[in-house]
């Protein structure tokens, strides 16, 4: 019987995470199964526990992917523009990941996985850090802002910080679990908001 390759491995491991991201989404990670896995994956018994020990580890692998995808979208920003537009930038490429199909199923899963740090308590590392992550971007722009005299320096950067944070999972669990996708409207009048605030207009 000829071996199977690394790259075929990959394949089959990928496949069965993308099975799995799909079926969570829909159905939720509690109602679905291991068995409901394999059959949608067209995989034995056998063949899912090769490569996951247990459907809390198919979910921490499907986390780490989400979390491994994310760019730091700081450096992708041109640091010539101003303060102003380097928020605008920023906020806008976080909002409009909410039109796509993808991160709306992901936004569905996310509502479920923050339920389950206790039972599964590596997930309170990953969240930890990517909250820890985003905050530390927000944070930065507000205090480039306040330098440049651009944003107010009484801003109150940790609650506006909050504030902000807020806005963006707000925006997931309505377009994610409510099916309500932010229109470019309301994705202008949101930055708008939160400049009219850090400028003290």
């Amino acid at each position: 019987m000829p071996k199977i390759t690394q790259e075929k491995k990959r394949e089959r491991k990928e496949h069965i995470l993308n099975i799995a991201f799909e079926l969570f989404a829909e159905k939720g990670y509690s109602a679905t199964g291991m068995r409901d896995i394999m059959k949608a994956a067209n995989v034995s018994k056998g063949g899912i526990y090769v490569y996951f020990e247990s459907k809390a580890a198919i979910l921490l692998s499907i986390v780490e992917r989400f979390d491994n995808r994310r760019h730091n979208i700081l450096e992708s920003i041109d640091t010539t523009l101003s303060a102003e537009e380097i928020f605008d930038c920023y906020l806008r490429e976080r909002l409009e990941r909410f039109k796509y199909e993808e991160n709306r199923k992901w936004s569905r899963l996310a509502l479920e996985f923050w339920s389950l740090p206790e039972r599964i308590p590596e997930l309170s590392r990953i969240m930890d850090r990517r909250f820890k992550a985003y905050q530390k971007d927000i944070e930065y722009i507000i205090r480039q802002g306040i330098d440049k005299g651009v944003f107010r320096k009484d801003c109150l950067i940790d609650e506006v910080v909050y504030q902000i944070m807020s806005t963006i999972n707000g925006v997931g669990v309505l377009s994610g679990a409510m099916g309500r996708v932010i229109t470019d409207n309301q994705i202008n009048e949101t930055i708008k908001m939160h400049l009219k605030y850090l400028k003290g207009e």
